[in-house]
């Protein structure tokens, strides 16, 4: 077997493993491993925005598909995940959103995780973000991390705006600054035709640097744990081949909300009963690794434009060839923007707050893994914000090999469907002003035969046959101030020393908002705790 050595191992090379690999790199006395079971982000898909869209469909993600949800129809819910140099961050869609202030002081003072409030966490967003537009109290400019406005803005995306701020929403041209409220153009984390990505901005910069080792294409099934401390970890290489490494100081594992629960449970951290059904060896009983598990849910209005005027078309033939000669002479045209470019955050419910995200494109997604719709269309696409409903993943068997059980209770609580029921009806709203009949041949979700009116009962069967994930999961590795969540405020995997987790799994509740930039924060704050509780 072979056997190598490290101060640190970071298990995960995505988002979160990229930012904590670099800035523990900048120890010159540590030596660091970075680990990631995919390949490294030499795909041209991931590097070119806009077609993000085939690189979630690539060998670059994994999908991780639910038992069959009682609360869709019993469609299975499915989630792609990235698998690959960077992660999420290298397959998503770029949108910079960071969520609301409160629902970092609402980890304080709901869940008892000292230290994160809006107030802590906003110096580090600021310090990692090199804002090419915005630069005051809620923006840094000097950071590795580029964003940036987008370079291309669609007509059909603007026409949407102006139908919502006609329907009575505010404009907003800074989503992350004092208030979140109002529609617009997002930022977005792509610059001069080029996706910024964690492994683009943080981790390349760092890998000149001895002390950092990155691993690729190593898949790492268990962890080794000595009198209750975290001492390595058991991966395979690509042939197959066993490799054990050793971590003198700490590990911290950054695989994301499907793999960080999956490999503490096959390490002995999880729920007693469950572990020794499966044959798996108890060091802590730990019951919510596993549970907590949530995602922001969308139910995408979409409508067939009246001429030519989307974006449907535009990867084939002629078209294509002209995006593709813009983009490799000059660094412009459409091949240069990440297509969700517009949005709005909405407070549907009357509490203050938006409770409901919708993405605006001049073009039609598909269900998750699946290309965009065969026609020109739009879509104006609500999704919940701070959803309600709890998953929960657990093992199927001791075998790393096998897929994880998966219960999405996507829309488990009634709450959420009512959340998306009000988005649906103002989405439908926007669709029917003036500014927007022009373009718009038919309605065709939820349709013409679908009643938004209060009361109405077949919106809620529709919404629950079209409903998907947001590519936001979280919350599996719950992080608080009680001795039931699986990690504490400073990320430290409860009865276990040497071991940590840090990434959105710690999410104690799902942040307003897309989960790339408040994921490489999490990391960033748990290099600070690291660097802090060095001997």
């Amino acid at each position: 077997m072979k056997i190598l050595d490290f101060d640190y191992i970071v298990v995960g090379g995505g988002a979160a493993g990229c930012v904590l690999a670099a800035r523990l790199a900048q120890d010159t006395e540590a030596k660091v491993a970075l680990i990631e079971r995919g390949k490294v982000d030499k795909n041209p898909w991931i590097h070119i925005p806009a077609t993000f869209f085939k690189a979630i469909q690539s060998e670059n993600t994994d999908a991780q598909v639910s038992e069959p949800d009682p609360s869709l129809e019993n469609r299975p819910f499915v989630v792609p995940q990235g698998r690959v140099l960077g992660g999420g961050s290298s397959v998503n869609g770029m949108i910079y959103m960071r969520g609301q202030a409160r629902d970092y002081d609402d980890w304080d003072e709901r869940f008892g995780c000292e230290g994160w409030r809006y107030d802590d966490v906003l110096p580090v967003f600021r310090r990692q973000e090199r804002n090419t537009r915005l630069s005051d109290d809620f923006h840094g400019t000097s950071g590795p991390l580029v964003v940036d406005d987008p370079s291309e803005k669609h007509p059909v995306t603007q026409r949407i705006i102006d139908a919502a701020i006609e329907c009575g929403l505010p404009a907003n041209d800074d989503f992350n600054g004092a208030k979140q409220d109002g529609v617009g153009w997002y930022q977005m984390t792509a610059h001069k035709g080029q996706r910024q990505s964690a492994a683009t901005c943080f981790l390349k910069p760092a890998m000149s640097r001895e002390n950092l080792t990155v691993l690729t294409q190593l898949d790492v099934h268990k962890l080794q744990i000595e009198n209750r401390r975290a001492t390595g970890v058991e991966a395979f290489d690509p042939a197959g081949a066993p490799v054990l490494m050793t971590a003198r100081r700490e590990i911290i594992l950054c695989a994301g909300s499907f793999q960080s629960p999956k490999l503490l449970m096959l390490s002995g951290i999880g729920p007693k009963a469950h572990l020794q059904q499966h044959g798996v060896t108890v060091i802590h009983d730990s019951p919510e690794v596993g549970a907590n598990y949530q995602d922001h849910v969308g139910a995408p209005l979409t409508a067939r434009l009246s001429s030519n005027i989307g974006l449907h078309g535009s990867d084939k033939g002629l078209k294509a060839l002209g995006h593709g000669l813009n983009y490799a002479l000059f660094r412009k045209g459409l091949l240069t923007t990440n297509l969700l470019q517009g949005g709005a955050c909405v407070d549907t419910d009357g509490t203050g707050r938006p409770d409901v995200q919708y993405n605006i494109a001049p073009f039609a997604p598909g269900l998750p893994g699946m290309p965009p719709l065969d026609f020109h269309a739009l879509q104006i696409h609500p999704m919940t914000m701070r959803p309600e409903s709890r998953g929960r993943l657990s093992l199927r068997s001791g075998d790393p090999r096998d897929t994880l059980r998966f219960s999405a209770q996507a829309l488990g609580n009634d709450t959420d469907l009512a959340t998306l029921r009000r988005g649906v009806r103002l989405a439908r709203e926007i669709l029917n002003q003036a500014g927007l009949r022009e373009l718009v041949a038919e309605e065709i979700w939820p349709g013409p035969g679908i009643s938004v009116a209060e009361g109405s009962n077949n919106l809620d069967d529709a919404i629950r046959a079209q409903a998907r994930t947001i590519y936001h999961p979280s919350g599996t590795c719950q992080m608080g101030g009680s001795p039931e969540s699986v990690v504490d405020p400073r990320l430290k995997v409860r009865g276990v020393e040497g071991l940590r987790v840090a990434d959105c799994s710690v999410m104690p509740a799902l942040v307003s908002g897309n989960t790339g930039a408040p994921t490489m924060m999490i990391a960033d704050r748990c290099a600070d705790f690291i660097l802090e509780d060095a001997p």
